[in-house]
Protein backbone atom coordinates (compact mmCIF):
# COMPACT_ATOMS: atom_id res chain seq x y z
CA UNK A 1 0.00 0.00 0.00
CA UNK A 2 2.60 2.64 -1.07
CA UNK A 3 0.30 5.22 -1.23
CA UNK A 4 0.18 5.77 2.81
CA UNK A 5 1.91 8.33 4.34
CA UNK A 6 5.50 7.37 5.12
CA UNK A 7 6.76 7.39 8.43
CA UNK A 8 10.91 7.89 8.96
CA UNK A 9 10.88 6.77 5.56
CA UNK A 10 9.52 3.57 5.87
CA UNK A 11 6.23 2.07 4.93
CA UNK A 12 3.44 1.48 7.74
CA UNK A 13 2.35 -1.72 5.96
CA UNK A 14 5.79 -2.84 5.66
CA UNK A 15 6.86 -2.13 9.36
CA UNK A 16 3.60 -4.01 10.42
CA UNK A 17 3.79 -6.94 8.00
CA UNK A 18 8.09 -7.23 9.89
CA UNK A 19 6.50 -6.99 13.37
CA UNK A 20 4.28 -9.52 12.69
CA UNK A 21 6.56 -11.51 11.75
CA UNK A 22 8.79 -11.13 14.38
CA UNK A 23 6.83 -12.00 16.94
CA UNK A 24 5.78 -15.10 15.33
CA UNK A 25 9.37 -15.86 15.74
CA UNK A 26 9.83 -15.09 18.96
CA UNK A 27 6.47 -17.20 19.71
CA UNK A 28 8.14 -19.96 18.42
CA UNK A 29 11.30 -19.96 20.14
CA UNK A 30 9.05 -19.61 23.66
CA UNK A 31 7.45 -22.51 22.69
CA UNK A 32 10.27 -24.39 21.73
CA UNK A 33 12.09 -23.74 25.09
CA UNK A 34 8.85 -24.78 26.80
CA UNK A 35 7.22 -27.88 24.93
CA UNK A 36 8.31 -31.45 25.75
CA UNK A 37 10.80 -32.45 22.89
CA UNK A 38 14.23 -34.32 23.26
CA UNK A 39 16.76 -32.69 23.96
CA UNK A 40 18.52 -33.27 20.26
CA UNK A 41 15.26 -32.22 18.39
CA UNK A 42 15.08 -28.72 20.51
CA UNK A 43 18.73 -27.98 20.06
CA UNK A 44 17.94 -28.70 16.00
CA UNK A 45 14.42 -26.75 16.47
CA UNK A 46 16.03 -23.55 17.95
CA UNK A 47 19.00 -23.54 16.11
CA UNK A 48 16.65 -23.42 12.79
CA UNK A 49 14.30 -20.89 14.74
CA UNK A 50 17.47 -18.90 14.93
CA UNK A 51 18.29 -19.10 11.58
CA UNK A 52 14.88 -17.61 10.53
CA UNK A 53 15.04 -15.04 12.72
CA UNK A 54 18.22 -13.77 10.97
CA UNK A 55 17.03 -14.40 7.64
CA UNK A 56 13.84 -12.27 8.23
CA UNK A 57 16.10 -9.18 10.12
CA UNK A 58 17.68 -9.33 6.73
CA UNK A 59 15.20 -9.56 4.75
CA UNK A 60 13.21 -6.21 5.85
CA UNK A 61 16.11 -4.43 5.87
CA UNK A 62 15.91 -5.22 2.04
CA UNK A 63 12.63 -4.16 1.78
CA UNK A 64 13.18 -0.85 3.63
CA UNK A 65 16.16 0.04 1.65
CA UNK A 66 14.53 -1.64 -1.45
CA UNK A 67 11.13 -0.64 -1.32
CA UNK A 68 10.25 -0.39 -4.79
CA UNK A 69 11.63 -3.72 -5.02
CA UNK A 70 9.33 -5.16 -2.06
CA UNK A 71 6.68 -7.02 -4.22
CA UNK A 72 9.24 -9.10 -5.49
CA UNK A 73 11.08 -9.44 -2.27
CA UNK A 74 7.59 -10.35 -0.63
CA UNK A 75 6.92 -13.25 -3.26
CA UNK A 76 10.24 -14.73 -2.65
CA UNK A 77 9.81 -14.64 1.04
CA UNK A 78 6.38 -16.33 1.02
CA UNK A 79 8.35 -19.26 -1.13
CA UNK A 80 10.88 -18.94 1.70
CA UNK A 81 8.26 -19.31 4.78
CA UNK A 82 6.47 -22.07 2.94
CA UNK A 83 9.44 -24.36 2.65
CA UNK A 84 10.85 -23.48 6.44
CA UNK A 85 6.84 -24.30 7.30
CA UNK A 86 7.04 -27.80 5.52
CA UNK A 87 10.30 -28.64 7.62
CA UNK A 88 9.19 -27.43 10.92
CA UNK A 89 5.41 -29.13 10.60
CA UNK A 90 6.58 -32.41 10.36
CA UNK A 91 8.86 -32.29 13.34
CA UNK A 92 6.14 -30.70 15.71
CA UNK A 93 3.25 -32.95 15.13
CA UNK A 94 2.43 -33.38 11.37
CA UNK A 95 -0.83 -31.39 10.37
CA UNK A 96 -1.86 -31.40 14.14
CA UNK A 97 1.05 -29.01 15.02
CA UNK A 98 0.29 -25.28 15.98
CA UNK A 99 2.72 -24.52 13.97
CA UNK A 100 -0.07 -25.24 10.51
CA UNK A 101 -1.68 -22.13 11.92
CA UNK A 102 1.71 -19.97 10.38
CA UNK A 103 -0.01 -21.37 7.36
CA UNK A 104 -2.72 -19.50 7.40
CA UNK A 105 -1.04 -16.27 8.81
CA UNK A 106 1.09 -16.65 5.47
CA UNK A 107 -2.12 -16.96 3.62
CA UNK A 108 -3.51 -13.68 5.29
CA UNK A 109 -0.43 -11.38 4.96
CA UNK A 110 0.59 -11.87 1.76
CA UNK A 111 -3.43 -11.51 0.25
CA UNK A 112 -3.78 -8.16 2.09
CA UNK A 113 -0.72 -7.04 0.57
CA UNK A 114 -0.84 -8.47 -3.19
CA UNK A 115 -5.13 -7.39 -3.03
CA UNK A 116 -8.18 -9.56 -4.21
CA UNK A 117 -6.57 -11.11 -7.55
CA UNK A 118 -3.82 -12.64 -6.07
CA UNK A 119 -4.94 -13.84 -2.98
CA UNK A 120 -7.09 -16.62 -4.99
CA UNK A 121 -3.46 -17.60 -6.31
CA UNK A 122 -1.96 -17.40 -2.61
CA UNK A 123 -4.13 -19.73 -1.19
CA UNK A 124 -4.04 -22.27 -3.56
CA UNK A 125 -0.11 -21.94 -3.53
CA UNK A 126 -0.36 -22.09 0.51
CA UNK A 127 -3.19 -24.64 1.00
CA UNK A 128 -0.97 -26.95 -1.46
CA UNK A 129 2.03 -26.91 0.65
CA UNK A 130 0.06 -27.57 3.44
CA UNK A 131 -1.61 -30.44 2.55
CA UNK A 132 1.92 -32.00 1.43
CA UNK A 133 4.10 -30.60 4.01
CA UNK A 134 3.29 -33.80 6.05
CA UNK A 135 2.93 -36.66 3.26
CA UNK A 136 2.81 -39.64 5.99
CA UNK A 137 0.03 -37.92 7.77
CA UNK A 138 -2.35 -37.67 5.05
CA UNK A 139 -3.56 -40.84 6.10
CA UNK A 140 -4.05 -39.87 9.78
CA UNK A 141 -6.22 -37.22 8.92
CA UNK A 142 -10.16 -37.88 7.02
CA UNK A 143 -10.07 -36.12 3.84
CA UNK A 144 -12.97 -33.93 5.29
CA UNK A 145 -10.90 -32.32 7.47
CA UNK A 146 -8.50 -31.44 5.41
CA UNK A 147 -10.63 -30.42 2.45
CA UNK A 148 -12.32 -28.11 5.53
CA UNK A 149 -8.99 -26.42 6.77
CA UNK A 150 -8.17 -25.90 2.70
CA UNK A 151 -11.63 -24.16 2.72
CA UNK A 152 -11.23 -21.98 5.28
CA UNK A 153 -7.42 -20.87 4.30
CA UNK A 154 -9.30 -20.25 1.11
CA UNK A 155 -11.70 -18.16 2.81
CA UNK A 156 -9.57 -16.57 4.82
CA UNK A 157 -7.16 -15.71 1.77
CA UNK A 158 -10.18 -13.73 -0.14
CA UNK A 159 -11.51 -11.94 2.82
CA UNK A 160 -7.92 -10.09 3.68
CA UNK A 161 -8.14 -9.64 -0.56
CA UNK A 162 -11.14 -7.75 -0.54
CA UNK A 163 -10.47 -6.02 3.00
CA UNK A 164 -7.30 -4.57 0.81
CA UNK A 165 -9.28 -3.90 -2.31
CA UNK A 166 -11.61 -2.38 -0.24
CA UNK A 167 -9.06 -0.02 1.90
CA UNK A 168 -6.84 0.85 -1.01
CA UNK A 169 -10.11 2.26 -2.33
CA UNK A 170 -11.46 4.46 0.44
CA UNK A 171 -8.17 5.79 0.72
CA UNK A 172 -7.81 6.83 -2.68
CA UNK A 173 -11.33 8.45 -2.60
CA UNK A 174 -9.86 10.22 1.04
CA UNK A 175 -7.20 11.34 -1.50
CA UNK A 176 -8.81 12.38 -4.29
CA UNK A 177 -12.00 14.31 -2.16
CA UNK A 178 -8.57 16.41 -0.47
CA UNK A 179 -7.28 17.31 -4.15
CA UNK A 180 -10.97 18.36 -5.28
CA UNK A 181 -11.25 20.47 -2.28
CA UNK A 182 -7.97 21.49 -3.28
CA UNK A 183 -8.73 22.06 -6.88
CA UNK A 184 -12.26 24.16 -6.20
CA UNK A 185 -9.84 26.66 -4.07
CA UNK A 186 -7.31 26.92 -6.62
CA UNK A 187 -9.91 27.14 -9.33
CA UNK A 188 -11.80 30.07 -8.30
CA UNK A 189 -8.35 31.50 -7.84
CA UNK A 190 -7.38 30.77 -11.19
CA UNK A 191 -10.61 32.55 -12.85
CA UNK A 192 -10.38 35.39 -10.91
CA UNK A 193 -6.45 36.04 -11.62
CA UNK A 194 -6.32 34.76 -14.47
CA UNK A 195 -10.07 34.97 -17.32
CA UNK A 196 -9.58 38.78 -16.51
CA UNK A 197 -6.52 39.71 -17.73
CA UNK A 198 -7.01 37.23 -20.74
CA UNK A 199 -10.16 38.90 -21.98
CA UNK A 200 -8.52 42.17 -21.54
CA UNK A 201 -5.30 40.78 -23.63
CA UNK A 202 -8.02 39.24 -26.51
CA UNK A 203 -10.09 42.45 -26.82
CA UNK A 204 -6.92 45.02 -27.11
CA UNK A 205 -5.56 41.82 -29.59
CA UNK A 206 -8.63 42.16 -31.32
CA UNK A 207 -8.14 46.46 -31.71
CA UNK A 208 -4.76 46.00 -32.61
CA UNK A 209 -6.20 43.78 -35.81
CA UNK A 210 -8.42 46.50 -36.64
CA UNK A 211 -6.27 48.94 -36.72
CA UNK A 212 -3.69 46.97 -38.83
CA UNK A 213 -6.60 46.51 -41.20
CA UNK A 214 -6.67 50.37 -41.54
CA UNK A 215 -3.10 50.99 -42.98
CA UNK A 216 -2.51 50.98 -46.70
CA UNK A 217 0.46 50.54 -48.86
CA UNK A 218 1.80 48.55 -45.78
CA UNK A 219 2.76 44.89 -45.95
CA UNK A 220 0.74 43.41 -42.72
CA UNK A 221 0.98 39.65 -43.17
CA UNK A 222 3.45 38.92 -40.51
CA UNK A 223 1.72 41.04 -38.28
CA UNK A 224 -1.43 39.20 -39.08
CA UNK A 225 -0.13 36.05 -38.58
CA UNK A 226 1.08 36.91 -35.04
CA UNK A 227 -2.33 38.39 -33.64
CA UNK A 228 -3.57 35.29 -34.98
CA UNK A 229 -0.93 33.39 -32.67
CA UNK A 230 -1.43 35.66 -29.71
CA UNK A 231 -5.45 35.24 -30.24
CA UNK A 232 -4.99 31.23 -30.16
CA UNK A 233 -2.36 31.26 -27.09
CA UNK A 234 -5.34 33.48 -25.30
CA UNK A 235 -7.81 30.82 -26.17
CA UNK A 236 -5.71 27.78 -25.22
CA UNK A 237 -5.10 29.24 -21.97
CA UNK A 238 -8.56 30.08 -21.67
CA UNK A 239 -9.61 26.43 -22.76
CA UNK A 240 -7.54 24.96 -19.81
CA UNK A 241 -9.32 27.53 -17.10
CA UNK A 242 -12.81 26.59 -18.58
CA UNK A 243 -11.58 23.15 -18.60
CA UNK A 244 -11.03 22.97 -14.27
CA UNK A 245 -14.06 25.03 -13.78
CA UNK A 246 -16.55 22.65 -15.50
CA UNK A 247 -14.90 20.16 -13.66
CA UNK A 248 -15.28 21.97 -10.55
CA UNK A 249 -19.08 23.29 -11.04
CA UNK A 250 -20.70 19.79 -11.27
CA UNK A 251 -23.99 21.73 -12.79
CA UNK A 252 -26.68 19.27 -13.36
CA UNK A 253 -26.98 18.30 -16.81
CA UNK A 254 -30.35 19.96 -18.97
CA UNK A 255 -32.40 17.19 -20.37
CA UNK A 256 -32.32 17.91 -24.01
CA UNK A 257 -32.62 16.08 -26.41
CA UNK A 258 -28.85 15.42 -28.88
CA UNK A 259 -28.96 13.59 -32.81
CA UNK A 260 -25.94 11.34 -31.98
CA UNK A 261 -25.48 10.48 -35.44
CA UNK A 262 -25.62 14.01 -35.93
CA UNK A 263 -23.36 15.66 -33.83
CA UNK A 264 -20.44 12.61 -34.06
CA UNK A 265 -20.47 13.11 -38.36
CA UNK A 266 -19.99 17.06 -37.10
CA UNK A 267 -17.22 16.04 -34.83
CA UNK A 268 -15.30 13.75 -36.90
CA UNK A 269 -15.49 16.21 -39.83
CA UNK A 270 -13.95 18.62 -37.18
CA UNK A 271 -11.31 16.38 -36.75
CA UNK A 272 -10.75 14.59 -39.76
CA UNK A 273 -7.78 17.14 -40.91
CA UNK A 274 -5.55 17.05 -37.69
CA UNK A 275 -6.08 13.16 -37.84
CA UNK A 276 -4.60 13.12 -41.58
CA UNK A 277 -1.42 14.51 -40.32
CA UNK A 278 -0.85 12.30 -38.01
CA UNK A 279 -1.93 9.59 -40.00
CA UNK A 280 -4.89 8.44 -38.10
CA UNK A 281 -7.95 7.43 -39.78
CA UNK A 282 -11.80 7.34 -39.28
CA UNK A 283 -14.33 4.86 -39.78
CA UNK A 284 -18.00 5.31 -39.18
CA UNK A 285 -20.64 2.62 -38.88
CA UNK A 286 -23.66 4.83 -37.63
CA UNK A 287 -26.83 3.07 -37.33
CA UNK A 288 -29.34 4.53 -39.27
CA UNK A 289 -32.85 6.13 -37.87
CA UNK A 290 -31.26 6.41 -34.69
CA UNK A 291 -33.35 7.96 -31.48
CA UNK A 292 -32.31 10.88 -29.95
CA UNK A 293 -29.92 10.56 -26.59
CA UNK A 294 -31.00 12.58 -23.41
CA UNK A 295 -27.90 14.57 -23.04
CA UNK A 296 -27.03 18.51 -24.00
CA UNK A 297 -25.44 18.55 -26.89
CA UNK A 298 -22.92 20.57 -26.27
CA UNK A 299 -22.01 18.00 -23.02
CA UNK A 300 -21.85 15.43 -26.06
CA UNK A 301 -19.71 17.03 -27.88
CA UNK A 302 -17.37 17.74 -25.50
CA UNK A 303 -17.46 13.62 -23.97
CA UNK A 304 -16.70 12.17 -27.19
CA UNK A 305 -13.87 15.53 -27.95
CA UNK A 306 -11.87 13.98 -24.63
CA UNK A 307 -12.13 10.04 -25.63
CA UNK A 308 -10.90 10.87 -28.98
CA UNK A 309 -8.65 13.56 -28.57
CA UNK A 310 -7.24 10.58 -26.11
CA UNK A 311 -6.94 8.07 -28.73
CA UNK A 312 -4.99 10.13 -30.94
CA UNK A 313 -2.37 10.48 -28.48
CA UNK A 314 -2.74 6.71 -28.16
CA UNK A 315 -1.35 6.38 -31.65
CA UNK A 316 1.71 8.56 -32.76
CA UNK A 317 2.56 6.55 -35.19
CA UNK A 318 -0.96 6.67 -36.66
CA UNK A 319 -3.55 3.67 -36.58
CA UNK A 320 -7.66 4.06 -37.16
CA UNK A 321 -10.60 5.29 -35.08
CA UNK A 322 -13.53 3.33 -35.55
CA UNK A 323 -16.79 5.22 -34.84
CA UNK A 324 -19.85 3.15 -34.35
CA UNK A 325 -23.56 3.36 -32.73
CA UNK A 326 -26.48 1.14 -32.20
CA UNK A 327 -29.53 1.15 -30.61
CA UNK A 328 -30.22 -0.88 -27.55
CA UNK A 329 -33.22 -1.65 -25.48
CA UNK A 330 -33.05 1.05 -23.17
CA UNK A 331 -30.85 3.64 -25.02
CA UNK A 332 -28.02 4.75 -27.40
CA UNK A 333 -24.99 3.39 -27.20
CA UNK A 334 -21.76 4.97 -29.06
CA UNK A 335 -18.86 3.22 -28.81
CA UNK A 336 -15.03 4.83 -29.80
CA UNK A 337 -12.43 1.99 -30.80
CA UNK A 338 -8.45 2.61 -31.45
CA UNK A 339 -6.02 0.27 -32.55
CA UNK A 340 -3.52 2.88 -30.12
CA UNK A 341 -0.60 1.71 -27.49
CA UNK A 342 -3.04 -0.27 -24.91
CA UNK A 343 -3.57 0.66 -21.08
CA UNK A 344 -2.39 -1.87 -18.47
CA UNK A 345 -4.56 -3.80 -16.62
CA UNK A 346 -3.29 -2.05 -13.65
CA UNK A 347 -3.97 1.32 -14.96
CA UNK A 348 -7.36 0.60 -16.79
CA UNK A 349 -8.84 0.06 -12.94
CA UNK A 350 -7.53 4.07 -12.63
CA UNK A 351 -8.95 5.52 -15.73
CA UNK A 352 -11.71 6.99 -14.44
CA UNK A 353 -10.07 8.63 -11.21
CA UNK A 354 -9.40 12.72 -11.48
CA UNK A 355 -6.02 13.35 -12.03
CA UNK A 356 -4.63 10.24 -12.83
CA UNK A 357 -2.95 10.08 -16.24
CA UNK A 358 -0.01 8.39 -17.86
CA UNK A 359 0.93 11.36 -19.47
CA UNK A 360 4.11 13.46 -19.22
CA UNK A 361 1.54 16.77 -19.99
CA UNK A 362 -2.51 16.79 -19.07
CA UNK A 363 -4.49 17.10 -16.29
CA UNK A 364 -5.86 13.54 -16.07
CA UNK A 365 -9.55 15.40 -15.81
CA UNK A 366 -10.73 14.15 -19.47
CA UNK A 367 -12.20 10.75 -19.02
CA UNK A 368 -13.03 12.11 -15.20
CA UNK A 369 -14.97 14.85 -16.85
CA UNK A 370 -16.36 12.71 -19.44
CA UNK A 371 -17.98 9.76 -16.97
CA UNK A 372 -19.12 12.43 -14.47
CA UNK A 373 -21.02 14.22 -17.70
CA UNK A 374 -22.89 10.64 -19.00
CA UNK A 375 -23.63 9.52 -15.45
CA UNK A 376 -25.63 12.82 -14.25
CA UNK A 377 -27.01 12.25 -17.89
CA UNK A 378 -27.99 8.72 -16.21
CA UNK A 379 -26.21 6.41 -18.77
CA UNK A 380 -22.67 4.55 -18.27
CA UNK A 381 -19.78 4.55 -19.69
CA UNK A 382 -16.97 1.49 -19.60
CA UNK A 383 -13.67 1.18 -21.11
CA UNK A 384 -11.74 -2.00 -22.53
CA UNK A 385 -7.98 -2.51 -23.68
CA UNK A 386 -4.96 -4.38 -24.20
CA UNK A 387 -1.42 -3.44 -24.71
CA UNK A 388 -0.56 -2.99 -28.10
CA UNK A 389 -3.88 -3.48 -29.55
CA UNK A 390 -5.65 -0.47 -28.48
CA UNK A 391 -8.64 0.72 -26.30
CA UNK A 392 -12.76 0.59 -26.58
CA UNK A 393 -14.53 3.11 -25.08
CA UNK A 394 -18.59 2.20 -24.54
CA UNK A 395 -21.17 5.04 -23.65
CA UNK A 396 -25.15 4.22 -22.99
CA UNK A 397 -27.02 7.12 -23.21
CA UNK A 398 -31.03 7.12 -22.22
CA UNK A 399 -33.79 7.50 -25.09
CA UNK A 400 -35.27 11.20 -24.65
CA UNK A 401 -38.61 10.44 -23.64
Amino acid sequence: MKSEKQIFNIDPTDFAFALVKLLAVFGAMIWGLYHPMSPSAKLFFLILIGFYFVYNLALYLCVFKFADKAPKIYFFELLVDLIFLSVIVPMTGGLNSTFTLGFFLLAAIHSFYYGLFASIGIALLVSGVYIFSCPHCLTQIHWTDISLRAGFLLLLAVTMGYLSERERRMHRQLVNAEQLAAMGLMSSQIAHAVRNPLSTISLSTELLADEIKKCRGVDTREAETLIGSIMSEVQEVNDVVEEHLKFMRKSKSEYRNSDVNALLDSLIKFLEKEASHKGISFLKELERNLPNARIEESRLRQIMLNIMRNSFEAMPAGGQIRVYTKKEKDGVEITVEDTGVGISRENLRRVFEPFFTTKDVGTGLGLYIARDMVITAGGGISCESKVNKGTKVKIRLPFMS
